[in-house]
Order: C-alpha cells, then structure tokens, then sequence
C-alpha cells in the first residue's frame, strides 16, 4: 500500500499536448510544490523567450497565438528572427540526436514574416504622472521604452539620428536587416504614445543636467558609436574608412567610392558585413585580415561562411604593421604574423613576429578592430571606467540612483538580443525604484527553476533540419535580403524536430489539492488527481 507522500507525489498531471509551458501554474502554487523544468533554448536566451511555448503553438497549428506568445516577451521578432545570435540554438537538447538545433531564429521570421503581430495588453491600465528619459533608441532603449510604456509611465527618448534603432537602422547592411523590417516594428514606440525627440544629442543639444532635473527617473542607452584607431600614420587617408562610418554611409545611401581591391581589417561580424558590403559595392577582390584563427575569429560562423560563399578571401593570423602611403593613398598594408592572440586569463594580448611580414594590395581600407564610447556626454558624478558606465550587474542602477543604464555602454559590444535583455532589465529596475520597491530582490526568473534533468531522447525521430534559401546569382551581389523566408510547411517540420524537453511537475510532495494550478492554467492542460478519501 503507497503511503501518503508517494500519493502526493504523483497528484499532478500535465497534458503537454496542451500545455505551453508558460509556469503561471508553478507561480499559482501556493504549498510550493510545482517546478518548472526548464528547456534549455529558454535559459540560453538573454530575454528569457519561451521557445519551446511558441514552436509546439506551430507543431499544433496556432501560429497566430505563436507569434503573440514571441510578442509578450519580445515585441520586435522580425528584427531577431533575422540577425538574432540565436544561442539557444546551441543549447537545443536536440544537437544530441543529429547535432543540429532546432532552427529557433528562422522559425520566429517565419511567424513575424506570414502573421501579422497584435498585442492586445500593451496599454497600460492606468497612465501614471511620473517621466522617464531614455537616452539612445537602440537596441537596450527601446526595449526600455516598451518596457515602461506597457506599465504606464510617460517616457521620452533622445535620439541623436533622424530615426530608431540604432546599429539596427544605421549599420547593419540591408541585405541581412531590411529598413522596412526595422521600421514597421519600431513604429510600434510611436503608436504606444512614447515621445521621441529625434536629432537630439545629449550633451550637445541639451545638457545632461537638464534631463536629471526634468524627470523622475533616466536610462543611458547610447550604445558604442566610436570605432577603434589603429594608431597607424596614414590612416586618416583618403581612401581609410572606419567600418561603422563605411556602413553608415551605405546604409544611408551615401555615395562612397571603393576601387577595385578592398582590405578589411578584424575579424568580427562587423568586419565581415563591412567585406560583404564591399563586394556588393562592385570590389573585384575583398580580403580580410585578422588576428584570429578561424576558431577564433568573434563573427560569427554562418556569417563567416556566406562571405566565403562569396568569394571573400579571410587571411587568418596577422597584424597591422605599415600602411603604403602615395599621395594621401593607401597602396598596400604591411601585416606581421601574430603568434597569439589571447594572453592565459583569456584577455587580448597579441604577440607578434615582427620579422615575418606579408603585403596585401589594397585601394580602399576599412578597420573593423572595434567600437568604443564615443567622447562627449559629460555624465557629471556617474562612475565610468574606460568611457564605460558602471553598474550593478543586476538591477543596472549607476551611482546615481535615479539614473540607470544598459547595453554596450555598460559592457561593450555583444548582441543585439543582450542589449535588449539589459534594457528590459534596466525599465524593471526604473519601475521599482518609482514605486519605492527594493530594486534588487527576486531578479533571477529561473530561481525555482529545475535545470538539469534527464531529457527522454528514445522517440525522437530523424529529421532534417531545414536550411533557407538564399539568393544566388546577379541578385546574390545585390543589397536584396540575401536569406529567404521558409515556406508553411517547412515550418511545421522544423517545429516537429523540437523534443518540447521542459514540463511543470510536482517536486516537493506538498500538494494538499488546493488547485489553483488548474484554476490559472490558460489551457486547461494540468490535472490535480485528488484521492478517494479527500474527495
């Protein structure tokens, strides 16, 4: 005969047929017994996105209440749904069947490309008195602004260009992040009833100060405009672009002159659009040089891989050493082997071999080695180290209380998606600091959650994973979208490759059937079993 707690430990049923894994039932319990166990792709997001919720909604065939399950949380997934880094991927328990993650990223531009997004709860209930000021709408600002709009508060953000988005609208080419796309998603700020004041830099065009005293709280998400020197003599030369000016230009439809032979030097995603965006210009030959290996190289690999496809040359393992100067041109680089790159404690640190040296032809150059704050905003009594804000790694608040900050000004570069985690984190720290609530406490969204367990791989079946289209041809060296969205069908196979790993489950044996679970389940997918005798 079962005791009492091998009883209680087998009360709750889950129907994940039904269920979209989105924990309310694990929050409604009130003993404390329900954990999530959560997929891996979700705890592998910087914004925490419930992938596993919105692929089973395509396997089930609600792609509508799919895309509104990616709105909730992310409100902008034709922008992620294309240049995404996408490490949820990696994460995938599906890489251990056939070494391949289910394709997360192309699945989320499928939805936002065939669907159009209706968030139905994001006026706020009560509009509240006090103003907030975000300074910079790039990726942190205007998760930022979305975040505090949807609670109530007045928000007004300083932008310095004539339009939103920052790296998304000014530098990342048009053949992998489309104007349009960029765009439509952001009128949303607009339509939400946040003020945007744009060509307005702060500092410039209004003093800092001014801003702290006009508004109850600030957020400083201006991002990293500057781009790294060489330090070289010639660099300033006629034919030496920095890349974020060379794409800005490009993107801006600027007129720019490239010869023949293009040199990028670095090896990040930046260096590779620049290159991409060179041989689209009409460049015959497009190199880039970098430090790295291929292993090492910081782009990222399917980025590396389509400018190879295109006949871009990567020269691995070398330095800058001398530019070939004629007549306020660059004829040539002179590059020293770089013998390594990190020092033990993984920091940059190149040594090189300044006998062993290599010239590359070159009449346009552009440096792509990295970006930097860009001088100027006087942040009067904020701590910075290195032109970088700093921060608690938690809440974002800066030393001064009432201001806080996000994306690559705290951090320098890293994704997209990680700046627009960071500037949603930094809107809830502003939203409990208004309403005077500790800033600091319950931050972690996967606490309670279970993290490692077994994930059952014996039923999952063979199936490809599905691979874009690109374009090819005469239209493959245009500014044209270079990846094809996937088809319905192709869709609903890649959603069928996920092994939906995560589920509520009773852990701790404390269920007296008080069943509020089943109550707040929006599905109606968990069952409290009550025995005989309680019933």
């Amino acid at each position: 005969m079962s005791n009492i707690l091998e009883v209680l430990s087998q009360n709750i049923e889950v129907d994940k047929d039904k269920c979209v894994f989105c924990a309310r039932c694990v929050d409604a319990c009130t003993m404390d017994n329900l954990r999530m166990k959560l997929a891996p792709c979700q705890k592998a997001c910087p914004l925490g996105l419930n992938c596993q919720g919105y692929v089973q909604l395509i396997v089930r065939g609600n792609e509508g209440k799919a895309l509104e399950f990616i709105g909730k949380k992310l409100p902008f997934p034709g922008i992620l749904g294309r240049i995404c880094h996408h490490h949820c991927e990696s994460e995938c328990s599906r890489n251990k069947v056939d070494g391949e993650g289910v394709a997360l990223r192309v699945l989320k531009r499928y939805l936002s490309d065939n669907l159009e997004l209706v968030l139905e709860d994001i006026e706020p209930e009560k509009e509240l008195d006090e103003k907030v000021a975000i300074i910079g709408g790039g990726p942190a600002g205007i998760m930022a602004a979305f975040t505090l709009r949807t609670k109530g508060y007045q928000v007004t953000v300083y932008e310095a260009q004539n339009k939103l988005g920052g790296m998304l609208s000014g530098c990342i080419p048009e053949f992998r992040l489309p104007e349009e796309i960029v765009q439509k998603e952001l009128s949303l700020l607009h339509n939400m009833g946040i003020e945007i004041l744009y060509n307005t830099k702060v500092g410039k065009d209004i003093p800092f100060t001014d801003i702290l005293n006009q508004y109850d709280a600030v957020i400083i998400a201006i991002g990293t405009q500057g781009a790294k020197k060489i330090g070289l003599t010639g660099e300033k030369s006629e034919n030496v672009y920095d890349a974020l000016s060379f794409l800005r230009q490009v993107r801006n439809k600027q007129e720019i002159k490239v010869g023949k032979k293009a040199l990028v030097i670095g090896g990040g995603n930046t260096a590779i659009d620049a290159a991409q965006t060179a041989h689209r210009l009409g460049c015959e030959e497009v190199r880039v040089v970098c430090l790295e290996s291929y292993q090492e190289m910081p782009a990222y690999k399917w980025e590396v891989a389509d400018a190879l496809e295109e006949g871009i040359i990567i020269e691995h393992g070398w330095g800058p050493k001398q530019f070939i100067v004629e007549d306020n041109q660059i004829r040539g680089v002179v590059f020293k082997r770089c013998l390594s790159v990190f020092d033990e404690d993984g920091n940059l640190n190149p040594k090189f071999s300044e006998d062993e040296t290599q010239i590359f032809e070159a009449d346009t150059v552009v440096v792509a080695i990295g970006q930097e704050v860009e001088p100027g905003l006087d942040l009067g009594s904020i701590q910075t180290n290195r032109g970088f804000i700093i921060t608690d790694s938690v809440t974002k608040q800066t030393s001064v209380d009432k201001v806080f900050a996000a994306g690559d000004i705290t951090i320098g570069p890293k994704s997209v998606a990680d700046a627009m985690a960071q500037g949603r984190e930094a809107a809830i720290s502003v939203d409990r600091f208004l309403r005077d609530l500790p800033i600091g406490f319950d931050r972690d969204p996967f606490a309670s959650c279970q993290l490692d367990f077994e994930v059952d791989l014996s039923k999952a079946e063979m199936i490809p994973r599905v691979c874009p289209e690109k374009l090819e041809g005469e239209e493959r060296a245009s500014f044209k979208e270079l990846e094809k969205s996937i088809t319905k069908e192709q869709a609903l196979m890649e959603a069928k490759r996920c092994l939906s790993c995560g589920e509520p489950y009773g852990k701790y044996r404390t269920c007296w059937y008080c069943s509020p679970c089943e109550v707040e389940c929006p599905r109606e997918a968990i069952k409290v079993n009550k025995p005989y005798l309680i019933r």
